[in-house]
């Protein structure tokens, strides 16, 4: 689980996790238009640049005049002169003007329907405005009328040749009114930006939402064994960390990889439009700008796993730290503490301050690189406006403009590139876990033949058997429970005793399957329990552990815990009957007092009782205490070991006890040494024929009986 991912995973992780982005799609939909909508908004403002450096750089001319001349060009493939007292024939490209047999150099004029000339600026207006078909055109006065044939006028060239007509003459007027037209995009694009950000939000945070249900979903039905191997720090770290950093991920592919890619394709598109020369000198470059970028990517992925990584053992730290305070404070042991803590942030902090360094020298790469096709561009528009005539400096400066746009969104791009690859880190974590198979009964080597795979496990009517069962702890060198034969009838009590660690809480987590055997069977009324669902067969199962549980909630809520349609009734009536009434009730607000952290505000004993209230609310047929008596004065035992003796004569009970007051009252005792049954019988029968049961006596009590002990006094016969 923790090997390196794939090249396959390193690219795909994250737009795995882009599909819980598909129940929101609405909204993804609209944040995404909203995003081309504020590509197309700056796009506009870019362009509304073109007239206002033209009235300033050619003060001559008029923003009319200028966007006419673009569309006549274009309509008859030529260049143009800029002095806007005659219209001149600079150079003749590939289109109608050839066609007509027009020369460079030629002053043309176009003649109205009576055959009067037009003036510059009307001849300008005419052609671009003209819709389609024969236009004539004549040098001067006396030369011959040249009949040119225009192509049909496009869409785009009809929008500008109507902007023209719309633009006041007056340069000053003129220039107010582009400037209106700019500032009305600005505003118009920032409503859409608004819009946009909030609901690319939105849908990242319900996306994230959705990846953190089933995350924890998938947790709460992992086997046991999983969590032996991980700690719960780590499980939070990814339901936590790296969830957010997936919501930077999609945050970011709803925002900026939409806009600025739909910025820089649009400012190329115009650049190419205005000079195209000019701007596949900056195409050279790309190619060289995206493979830093993507190398760089590829280290921050990396450096983003390490990150998380040491961060979950940070968490680790602090929680284990904080939980084992009082023992902590009893070694005096904070310095030591401190100093391991100091220990995992330096490893954090060098995995941070690794990507800081990525992402810092990222900038300053593209930049530079971007600073070298600047140049370039540079000295090729020097020889384009003043050694061959085929640039003005107008059209030069908003290339430069579109280029510099299309700089920008290319290092906003880098940018977000380094967060998708954090993303993507993040996203690999959180499916490792969610690849890791559940505990749900499903056909396989572990299943018997023909079994029928997750079918309700009826009550219980005749017995529990354990059938040869070996089980071996994931990493285990040795099993902790060896063929291991154990055959209960319905309704009695068997109490399981041994040294620590000799298999006891083991062989009885095979029954609720917190854990499956590598070998045997533990069968319910001949039922494989493999091949019946965990549901109906964990209904059945009543547990109360050594370790008293409680979550955050009432004290009602944490006694219905498992049965939350339990009437207050119900509920009271469980806790008298574990002893636990009394002191609930003295309680400022009694059964609705909210308990602290891990049950923090209640003593030992007291959780303990709350603990068997919930087992004896559940009423399950099946009934496993292990230890359940360990945190209670002996008072309190004397009084719960009462109602446990009345509960086990409606329960199959299993009773795990290092406390022999807790266990002689069971119908048979089971001694376990090394995960295999020593010894099985009464009391009286075990401390009669089995060597581990009286040395557990011996060591508890301080002495076996003395009949006993002189039987193992006396010396053998010769």
């Amino acid at each position: 689980m923790n090997h390196p991912p794939t090249k396959r995973r390193r690219h795909a992780e994250f737009w795995r996790a882009a599909r819980f982005l598909w129940p929101h799609r609405h909204i993804v939909a609209v944040s995404v238009l909203c995003a081309l909508a504020v590509g197309l908004t700056f796009t506009g403002g870019l362009t509304m640049m073109l007239p206002i450096l033209r009235v300033l750089m050619s003060p001559q001319d008029s923003v009319q005049d200028w966007i006419n001349r673009q569309v006549a060009e274009r309509r008859l493939g030529v260049k143009l002169e800029e002095d806007p007292s005659e219209v001149r024939v600079v150079r003749v490209l590939v289109g109608p003007a050839r066609e007509a047999g027009l020369a460079a150099g030629t002053v043309v004029r176009a003649l109205d329907p009576e055959g009067q000339m037009l003036g510059p600026s009307q001849t300008l207006g005419a052609v671009a405005g003209h819709p389609g078909g024969p236009i004539r055109l004549t040098a001067d006065a006396t030369a011959a009328a040249r009949v040119v044939q225009m192509p049909e006028m496009r869409w785009y060239f009809r929008a500008a040749s109507r902007l023209g007509q719309w633009v006041p003459r007056g340069r000053l007027q003129a220039v107010a009114a582009v400037l209106g037209v700019l500032l009305a995009l600005t505003v118009v694009g920032n409503a859409i930006r608004f819009c946009q950000e909030y609901l690319s939000d939105k849908a990242a945070i319900q996306a994230v939402n959705d990846i953190r249900r089933k995350l924890y979903d998938h947790i709460l039905h992992l086997p046991l064994s999983f969590f032996s191997l991980r700690g719960t720090s780590d499980v939070t770290s990814r339901l936590v960390q790296d969830a957010q950093a997936m919501h930077d991920g999609f945050k970011t592919v709803l925002g900026q990889s939409v806009q600025e890619p739909v910025k820089a394709g649009m400012a190329f598109a115009l650049a190419m439009m205005l000079s195209w020369r000019l701007t596949l000198v900056m195409v050279v470059f790309a190619p060289l700008m995206v493979l830093v970028i993507r190398k760089f990517g590829t280290r921050m992925r990396r450096a983003a796993r390490s990150a998380l990584q040491e961060s979950s053992a940070m968490l680790g730290q602090i929680e284990s730290t904080l939980i084992g305070m009082r023992v902590v404070k009893a070694a005096t042991a904070e310095r030591f503490e401190r100093r391991r803590y100091t220990q995992i942030m330096g490893q954090l902090i060098r995995q941070q301050l690794r990507m800081s360094r990525i992402d810092a020298m990222n900038t300053p790469i593209i930049e530079t690189l971007a600073m070298v096709a600047v140049s370039a561009v540079v000295m090729l528009a020097f020889g384009l406006i003043f050694v061959w005539g085929l640039l003005d400096t107008t059209t030069f400066f908003a290339v430069m403009a579109c280029l510099v746009a299309i700089g920008e969104s290319l290092r906003r791009l880098s940018k977000v590139n380094n967060v998708l690859q954090r993303s993507n880190a993040a996203a690999g974590r959180i499916f490792e876990m969610l690849d890791v198979p559940t505990e749900r009964p499903r056909r396989g080597a572990s299943a018997p033949a023909g079994a029928a795979i997750c079918r309700r496990l009826a009550p219980l009517q005749r017995e529990v058997r354990f059938e040869a069962v070996t089980f071996t702890y994931p990493g285990g060198s040795a099993p902790a429970v060896l063929d291991v034969s154990l055959a209960v009838p319905k309704g009695r009590c068997v109490a399981v005793v041994g040294r620590n660690g000799s298999g006891k809480t083991t062989l009885l987590a095979l029954l609720p399957r917190f854990y499956d055997p590598q070998q045997g069977r533990v069968l319910i009324d001949d039922v494989d329990v493999r091949s019946v669902s965990l549901t109906s067969l964990r209904r059945q199962i009543g547990i109360v552990t050594q370790d008293s549980v409680l979550f955050p909630g009432t004290i009602a809520q944490n006694i219905a815990y498992g049965l939350p349609q339990a009437s207050r009734q119900q509920i009271i009536e469980a806790a008298r009957r574990a002893f636990a009434h009394e002191f609930i009730s003295e309680l400022s607000q009694g059964y609705d007092s909210v308990v602290g952290e891990h049950g923090a505000t209640l003593s030992g004993g007291q959780k303990q009782r709350i603990c068997i209230a919930r087992a004896i609310l559940r009423q399950t047929p099946i009934l496993i205490l292990d230890e359940a008596t360990s945190q209670v004065d002996a008072e309190s035992e004397h009084l719960i070991q009462q109602a446990i003796e009345q509960l086990m004569r409606q329960r199959t009970t299993f009773v795990i006890a290092h406390r022999f007051s807790t266990i002689l009252s069971a119908d048979q005792i089971v001694v376990m040494d090394r995960g295999q049954i020593v010894g099985q019988g009464t009391h009286a029968e075990l401390l009669e024929g089995c060597v581990t049961y009286q040395q557990l006596y011996e060591r508890q009590l301080g002495g076996l009986p003395p009949a006993i002990s002189m039987r193992q006094d006396r010396p053998s016969d010769p």
